[in-house]
């Protein structure tokens, strides 16, 4: 007789989202220049676990947000919660995101709407617009 697991993985959708924040209307010459990837470098652990600096990977837009010290400043206090931030340029648009969160967790936080705004005005500035 086969052996049945008493909890089951649910078939079909999760309950886990991302917030995606879309910059519409860029000029995707060079997408390698615009891909861009945070990570946070933290110390300590479980509950006493804070992040101290933040590390970007990519092309030339993360070697722009690195010397970000507003920025970075920023991140550290919106890091902890969302984990890692991602640009990923997509044809004509631009799409800022972070970590999947469960629907339990899922909430706005006006300080990642800041930081993604200062990404975005970063974005327009390589692109030549002000």
């Amino acid at each position: 007789m086969p052996r049945h697991d008493p909890n089951q993985m649910p078939y079909g959708a999760l309950q886990y989202y991302q917030i995606h924040y879309i910059i519409e209307d860029v000029d995707i010459t060079n997408p390698e220049a615009l891909l861009a990837k945070c990570e946070p470098v933290s110390k300590g652990h479980l509950g006493n676990k804070k992040v101290v600096d933040v590390k970007w990977w990519g092309g030339r837009l993360a070697e722009i947000l690195q010397t970000d010290t507003e920025l970075k400043e920023m991140l550290k206090g919106v890091l902890q919660q969302e984990g890692e931030i991602r640009i990923d340029p997509i044809d004509d648009h631009i799409r800022i995101y972070s970590k999947w969160k469960h629907e339990d967790d899922l909430k706005f936080d006006p300080r990642v709407f800041e930081v993604v705004d200062k990404i975005a005005y970063h974005i327009q500035k390589l692109n030549g617009h002000q």
